[in-house]
């Protein structure tokens, strides 16, 4: 089990992967869908939302480390949830075993996000930890990107959750390559999700590669740097749709403002 910070005690005991959100026919992405087990270690920087309800501890969403009291995250994510039900796990490629927990002190949505909106304008937020992270070689931060950046080519995508549209998760962390869209691209097949360069975009129907239910608030990872945040998809996660995220570059300063990095 999970070695707890504080009174956090065997915190991943049972495993249940939340749904997400919907908008409109569209569902909140989550997990990686055509992907295969992380190597251990091999993304130090993925750290797993974990929410306390009636039935005890879940992975709610995934995050990454920015620094050693920082995760960034989805705004929807944390929407709802009161930080005293939060925890951040680290350090640990399966759900059930391994990795150390972080209370939560703060969650700090960015002031427009808008989860009814088309889109989901603004989907980042920032959680501070209660006590700093001890890292580890199985333990590390990521680097940011630099504005005005807007990737092209491949990127990785990780997570933990449904590994298809039919709900089958996964206790594993999945790896992913996943290509990126340009903005026009991901517009024509989004045409009323109000993309713009504030998002980026993944599509493989090739490969069947996509974020689905399990995954939302993870890492998009480019050259050693998290470019974007798991944010919504089709709740079918079969690839024909795009998988969208926030654009981390684009945020870049409302990051520094709110935590000094």
């Amino acid at each position: 089990m999970m070695r707890g910070q504080g009174r956090l005690k065997r915190l991943w005991g049972t495993v249940l992967v939340a749904a997400g959100l919907f908008v409109g026919g569209t569902g909140t992405a989550a997990a990686v869908v055509g992907g295969t087990d992380a190597p251990a270690g091999a993304y130090p920087y993925q750290a797993a939302l974990l929410t306390q309800g009636s039935t005890g501890w879940r992975q709610a969403c995934g995050g990454s480390i920015i620094g050693d009291r920082w995760i960034l995250t989805a705004a929807h994510c944390v929407e709802g949830t009161a930080v005293d039900r939060m925890a951040v796990g680290v350090g640990t490629n399966t759900l059930d075993s391994g990795g150390t927990a972080y209370r939560v002190q703060e969650a700090i949505r960015h002031q427009d996000y808008n989860g009814n909106a088309a889109g989901m304008p603004n989907d980042i937020a920032l959680l501070k930890l209660s006590t700093p992270i001890a890292y580890t070689p199985l333990v590390q931060p990521i680097a940011l990107p630099d504005p005005p950046a807007y990737p092209g080519g491949t990127a990785t995508l990780t997570g933990w959750g449904d590994i298809n549209g039919s709900g089958t998760d996964t206790n594993t962390l999945q790896q992913a390559t996943a290509t990126l869209l340009t903005v026009a691209e991901c517009q024509t097949r989004w045409p009323v999700q109000n993309i713009n360069a504030k998002h980026l975009c993944t599509y493989d129907k090739a490969t069947g590669v996509s974020a689905c239910q399990g995954d939302s608030g993870g890492p998009l990872a480019q050259n050693g740097r998290v470019i974007g945040i798991v944010s919504w998809g089709h709740s079918l996660c079969s690839g024909r749709y795009p998988s969208v995220y926030t654009n981390v570059a684009a945020y870049r300063s409302w990051i520094t403002t709110k935590t000094g990095i």
